[in-house]
This record gives C-alpha cells, structure tokens and sequence, in this order.
C-alpha cells in the first residue's frame, strides 16, 4: 500500500512538473511572437534599416516553384507582403510552407528602379497587342507603372524602391 501511494504521489508531481513545463514553453512562445516585428513595421522604417538585419513575421503567401530559393510573406489583411531569398546556411524553402505564419530573421535590402527604366516598362507595356487576355494584364502593369510614379512624387525620390530580405533563418509559428 506504501508503494502505490507514494507511486501516485511521484505521477502527480510528473503530471504537474509538464503541465508547468507546457505552461513555460507557451509563454517563450508567446514573447518571441511579440519581439517580432509585422511586416507593416519592417516596411515603414525599411529606408533607415537597410543592411541591418531584421526579425518579422508574416504568412506564407508564395514559394517560388523553380529553385524554393524564394518566399513571399503577406500580412493578414493580404495588403503588404515582402520577398524573402534564401540565403546563407537557409537553403530554401518548400512549398508546404504555404498558408504558414513565418518567423523569419535575415537582412533587409533595398533595390532601386531609375525612372529610366520604369520609362522602359511603361514602353513595352505599350508595345504589346492588346487583346482580350492581355489587355487586363496591361491594365494592371499601367496601374503599378503609375503608383511607383506616385510614390517617387509623394517621397521626393528620383527612384521607386522595392524592399526585400535576404533569409538566414525562419521558423514555423504554431
């Protein structure tokens, strides 16, 4: 009779042990989900970080299906999303990630498009017949011609830039 009660006094203190062990886990969870930065947070201070490393959280909204070497995340609304490379000891991603919410930890980057070749853009648009299938396709390219123009006026830039980050880790968020 000893022997099984101090047996369930030793299961009682196990099952409480992982219970506080659960309860810690979710916690470190739930605080590394707070150090990371939304994408909205990224791009409003992305022209003073770039080169500086940066530590965000989006959803998988696209794994590139050629070479995995490349992600997009997208906010929950669906409005901002931000490419990810793959880069360093990261060597790609799969395309089960899709629909996941991402950790991810790399370096934010800065590509800059001269007027010059959004004039080029805008020409080749142009160029190209116009039938039915395409014709939406234009309208669309015309329409992201003249926000990057927009927001080269509304900053006072001379080029419209793009923000993406070169991966050097992720994580899944559960």
């Amino acid at each position: 009779m000893k022997y099984l009660s101090l047996l369930a006094m030793c299961i009682m203190m196990l099952s409480c042990n992982s219970v506080q062990k659960e309860k810690t886990e979710n916690k470190e969870v739930a605080q590394i989900k707070q150090a990371a930065l939304s994408i909205e947070q990224v791009m409003q201070t992305a022209a003073d970080n770039v080169g500086k490393e940066v530590y965000f959280q989006g959803t998988v909204n696209h794994v590139c299906a050629h070479s995995g070497k490349r992600c997009i995340l997208k906010t929950a609304d669906g409005k901002l999303s931000i490419r990810v490379e793959a880069t360093g000891k990261l060597e790609g991603f799969t395309k089960e990630l899709a629909g996941n919410d991402l950790i991810v930890t790399g370096t934010l980057r800065e590509k800059r498009l001269e007027p010059s070749y959004i004039d080029k853009l805008e020409a080749d648009i142009k160029a190209k017949q116009f039938d039915e299938e395409e014709g939406e396709h234009c309208s669309s390219e015309m329409a992201n011609i003249k926000e990057m123009r927009d927001w080269m006026k509304e900053n006072n830039k001379d080029y419209y830039a793009i923000y993406y980050v070169d991966g050097t880790a992720y994580e899944i968020v559960e």
